[in-house]
Formats: C-alpha cells, sequence, structure tokens
C-alpha cells in the first residue's frame, strides 16, 4: 500500500484544507506572508476604513447641518446605511 491508501479522512481534509489555503494565499497576493502579518495587515485595513467612514459621517453630518436635517435622512437620502453590514 501506498500513503495515499494509508491516509485517514482527517490527513485527507487536512491536505484539502492545506492546498484551498496555499490557494487563497496566491488568489490575494500574500505568499510569503506570516499569519500575523496577514492579522497586521488586516488590522491596517481596518483602522483605514474607519477612518475614511468616520470622514463620511462627517461631511454627511455638515450636509446635514446645511440642511437643518437629520444624519439619517441625509444617508438614507443618497442610499446608503449607518449600519456596517
Amino acid at each position: 500500500m501506498n500513503s495515499k491508501e494509508q491516509s485517514t479522512p482527517i490527513d485527507r481534509e487536512h491536505d484539502a484544507l492545506q492546498k484551498e489555503f496555499e490557494s487563497l494565499l496566491k488568489e490575494h497576493d500574500l505568499s510569503g506572508m506570516t499569519p500575523k502579518d496577514i492579522i497586521q495587515q488586516h488590522i491596517k485595513y481596518l483602522k483605514e476604513y474607519n477612518e475614511l467612514r468616520d470622514t463620511g459621517l462627517r461631511l454627511a453630518q455638515m450636509v446635514a447641518d446645511d440642511k437643518k436635517c437629520s444624519l439619517k435622512g441625509v444617508v438614507e437620502e443618497i442610499g446608503y446605511s449607518i449600519k456596517d453590514d
């Protein structure tokens, strides 16, 4: 018997997940990055997103103040939601 015939279902699942992981690394241009690097990059992107979102909300609030209406009204008028979905 060869080693593939002796592998357990868990071994096969592990191999499949490892291949999927490697494929995702290549697909998202993360090759050579450690899990810690990926987490740090994700945190960086989250911080950038939050800064941009806060800026957008401040601008929408300025429009709401100018129109003398609520922030919710301005956000709904342009077709967005304040909730992070």
